[in-house]
C-alpha cells in the first residue's frame, strides 16, 4: 500500500510537471502571436510623447483616452494608420488594434519584432 501512494503520488507530480510545461507552451506561442513591428511601436511610442507634451492625455489616462489621441492625430498616409486600419480587413484591423490596446496597456504584453 505505501508503494502504492508513492507511485500515486509521483504520477501526480509528473502530471503536475506538464500541465507547468504546457501552460509555458501556451505562453510562449501567445507570446508568438502577439507580436508589433517595432517600426510601428517606433511611431506609436512618438504619438503618445506628443500626446503627452501636448496635454492630450496624462500618466492616468485611461487606454481609451491614449486610443483617441492617437487616432486623432493620425495622417491616413501614416504606417501606424495602415497598420490600425488596413485597406479591405477589417478583421485584421480590429485584431492590430487591439494588440495595440494591449501594448498601450502593458508593453510587456507585446512583443516588438523587427519588420
Amino acid at each position: 500500500q505505501l508503494e502504492e501512494r508513492m507511485d500515486n503520488k509521483r504520477i501526480s507530480e509528473i502530471i503536475e510537471e506538464e500541465m507547468i510545461k504546457q501552460d509555458a507552451n501556451r505562453y510562449r506561442d501567445m507570446r508568438k502571436i502577439l507580436t508589433i513591428p517595432k517600426s510601428i511601436a517606433d511611431e506609436l511610442d512618438e504619438e503618445i510623447e506628443e500626446a503627452y507634451s501636448n496635454d492630450y492625455i496624462r500618466s492616468y489616462s485611461d487606454v481609451g483616452a491614449y486610443m483617441e489621441a492617437i487616432t486623432d492625430g493620425l495622417d491616413e498616409d501614416s504606417e501606424l494608420y495602415k497598420f490600425m486600419f488596413p485597406d479591405n480587413d477589417a478583421l485584421l484591423g480590429c485584431s492590430h488594434r487591439n494588440i495595440i490596446y494591449l501594448y498601450l496597456v502593458d508593453n510587456d504584453l507585446v512583443k516588438v519584432v523587427e519588420g
